[in-house]
């Protein structure tokens, strides 16, 4: 799918791989079809798209908006008589159905996307910090949901939120972007790298993938990237925003 910057158009294109000949051969008859079941559960929206072609294509317009679920399915649309697959399991061998309009012949497991405001805001909001019991001056990242956890001991999370309230929209809040953000991003795009199915599904990669390709970086995934470089560009080079680095004058 894609979504158009600045924009609540999205573009869905699905391609389904379907090998088993004798449900081929239902589709190139004209007694199958392909169906890609839309919902949105936030916009109370459900729409299914078909096609006699192995690929899907629609596009929408504001009826898509946070968690979306796309199911692919083939369908049965004309009624055949004493149906046999002969790649189905050797449970089903030797028997004949009959099929009707309306029967699923075939499904694979639904995928999932967030498609929201979320993408095109700034990429800090991706982060989440939380308590996390951990030892003073160290901490962790948990990114198994949809935003970014980082976990710090009690004591440093009473700090550092403190410090970011002081610091907010000064130009010390530069300090907490390289001290924590940087280095936790970081760390992140290297996991997400390494991990690409384990972490595909969540909000924040969809969100720094956005991010990576508006700053021309290599998409997640991708084995060669240096993302201590990319991070800095995804942070727009905040070391040099720095008050103490930015008020150096260079003089001797």
């Amino acid at each position: 799918r894609k979504l158009a910057p600045g924009s609540v158009a999205v573009d869905v294109s699905a391609v389904f791989e379907l090998s088993d000949p004798d449900l081929l051969d239902l589709v190139q008859g004209g007694a199958a079809e392909y169906v890609l079941l839309v919902k949105s559960p936030k916009t109370h929206f459900r729409k299914e798209l078909r096609s006699n072609e192995p690929v899907i294509e629609g596009s929408f317009k504001g009826e898509l908006s946070g968690r979306v679920e796309f199911s692919p399915f083939l369908v049965c649309v004309e009624s055949r008589h004493g149906f046999v697959a002969g790649g189905w399991h050797s449970d089903f061998a030797g028997l004949a159905f009959d099929l009707v309009p309306g029967f699923v012949l075939a499904e694979d497991k639904p995928k999932e996307c967030w498609i929201d405001a979320a993408e095109e805001a700034p990429i800090g909001t991706i982060f989440e910090q939380l308590s996390g019991g951990k030892t003073d001056g160290c901490w962790e990242c948990n990114l198994d949901d949809h935003r970014v956890k980082i976990l710090l001991s009690d004591a440093d999370s009473k700090r550092f939120r403190i410090a970011r309230e002081q610091a907010n929209d000064t130009p010390d809040a530069q300090y907490l972007m390289n001290g924590l953000f940087l280095p936790v991003l970081i760390h992140v795009l290297n996991e997400a790298d390494r991990n690409e199915a384990a972490y595909g599904h969540y909000r924040w990669f969809d969100a720094l993938n956005n991010r990576l390709e508006a700053v021309g970086c290599k998409l997640l995934g991708t084995n060669s990237a240096d993302r201590s470089v990319d991070a800095q560009k995804v942070f727009e080079y905040p070391f040099v925003k720095m008050p103490m680095v930015a008020g150096a004058n260079g003089d001797s």
